[in-house]
Parts: structure tokens; C-alpha cells; sequence
């Protein structure tokens, strides 16, 4: 997770501390989506479930087929409790009895690396880091928060670029444990996504 966040600030500063950006290399546009999203982990349903999200993204062309593109989006992730929760948290400060349904909504930073294959497809890859900003859950005793703030993952997908649109699907695994009721079980989440990006300019 350490080196995720290291590449992270290195890329963003390389990026924007080069004095070769032109404006004409920008595109930008916003973007939509639906994500299964699961966190796998001791005391959890494994079990991917539907939510959604959306945001903005830019790129620009480093090459003819290279592109950065940074994307911002708020996206609603949906876990499951397990069945056996209090088996692993009761003793430690897990709610006994807690709900069973998760709703966290994370703000996203996903720095990717687009190559266009060839001009109708895309492939791009990265790191991400998400901020939790609205928590519906109740699985530790004492009110705090079940999950831990931050979320870094990496970033993998592919895109058909149909003009001015784009359909994706990517994959987000996440590399940090996300666990804040034990220390004792690591929670990673997963998440797939599908939707399409619209360029506005």
C-alpha cells in the first residue's frame, strides 16, 4: 500500500510539474456507472452486490496512443455482513446483532495510464485512492466507523471508444485492509465496474 501511495504523489508530481502540457492535449467529460462491489475478509459475506457511481474525468495524449487520464468520482458500494461475524468480533468491540446490509459511499482518485490499441479500443491501468465520505453501518459497539477511512487499490480495465462515447468495464482490487473493528482479519475490497464516459471536449 506504501508504494501505491509513493507512485501515486511521484506520478502527479512528474505530471504536472512538466512544463510541456499544451491545452489542445486535454480532453475532458463525465462519466457513469454500475459496480458489484464485495470485501472479502473473516466476518463478511463474500458476495458481490450492485451499486453505482459517477464522476468526471480528462487525459492527455503524452503520445499519439499513451494518454494520463486522473478521473474523479463518488461512488455507493454496497457489502454484506456474514453470518458468522460475531464469531470472530464479539469479543473484540463488533456489535453483536449488527445489520446485515453495508452502504459506504467513497470519493475516488483513480491516476490512469490509457494505450489505445487501436482507435476503437483502450486499455488502462493504475493506482486509485478513495476517501470514505457517508457510512450506513453499525458493526461496532462503541458507534465508531467498521471501516477504516482510506481505500488505495489498483485500477484495470479496457474501453470501446464509440466517438464522443466510451464503454468500459474495469476491475478495482484494493491493497489496503480496510478492517477498523480487529486488528486481528484484513478486509480488501473488489469491485467491478461497467459504464460508459462521454467526452465533452
Amino acid at each position: 500500500m506504501k508504494l501505491v501511495l509513493k507512485l501515486t504523489v511521484i506520478i502527479v508530481f512528474v505530471f504536472f510539474s512538466s512544463q510541456t502540457l499544451e491545452a489542445q492535449n486535454w480532453h475532458y467529460g463525465v462519466k457513469a456507472d454500475l459496480n458489484y462491489a464485495a470485501a472479502m475478509g473473516n466476518g463478511l459475506k463474500n458476495k458481490y452486490t450492485l451499486g453505482y457511481g459517477g464522476g468526471i474525468w480528462a487525459n492527455y495524449a503524452i503520445t499519439k496512443k499513451f494518454k494520463f487520464q486522473p478521473e474523479l468520482s463518488l461512488a455507493q458500494y454496497n457489502y454484506t455482513k456474514g453470518d458468522d461475524f460475531d464469531k470472530y468480533y464479539k469479543n473484540d468491540v463488533g456489535r453483536v446483532g449488527a445489520d446485515k446490509k453495508i452502504k459506504l459511499a467513497y470519493v475516488n482518485l483513480p491516476l490512469l495510464l490509457r494505450y489505445d490499441i487501436i482507435r476503437w479500443v483502450s486499455v488502462f491501468a493504475g493506482p486509485q485512492i478513495g476517501i470514505a465520505v457517508f457510512e450506513d453501518e453499525n458493526l461496532r459497539k462503541d458507534g465508531k466507523s467498521g471501516f477504516k477511512n482510506t481505500d488505495v487499490g489498483v485500477v484495470g480495465g479496457v474501453q470501446a471508444n464509440l466517438g464522443s462515447v466510451g464503454v468500459f468495464g474495469r476491475f478495482t482490487q484494493g491493497l489496503s485492509n480496510i478492517n477498523n473493528v480487529s486488528t486481528k482479519y484484513k478486509w480488501n475490497s473488489q469491485r467491478a465496474e461497467f459504464g460508459i464516459a462521454i467526452r465533452i471536449k
